[in-house]
């Protein structure tokens, strides 16, 4: 019963996952640039050069592109397991 839950859960967050992606990305863009390349804020993310921006975009697609490839794998794993 618990096991169940649990796959049906882990589920539906690998499905959101494709949403909830973009402020992780965001927030994992403006620390690595804030780190490595001098002061960077979301504001200078938000009103700054639009090379941040598509970069952000590309991230993002890629991402996309993995979860698309990797998605049927995924959900038939998270299913096996909901019914084991």
């Amino acid at each position: 019963m618990l096991r169940a839950r649990l796959g049906q859960l882990l589920l539906l967050l690998w499905k959101l996952s494709s949403v909830f992606i973009i402020p992780i990305i965001i927030l994992l863009y403006v620390y690595v640039m804030n780190t490595y390349f001098g002061p960077f804020s979301f504001e200078q993310l938000d009103q700054g050069q639009n090379k941040h921006k598509w970069l952000v975009f590309a991230i993002y697609l890629i991402y996309l592109l993995f979860w698309k490839i990797s998605n049927k794998k995924i959900i038939n794993y998270l299913q096996r397991f909901e019914y084991s």
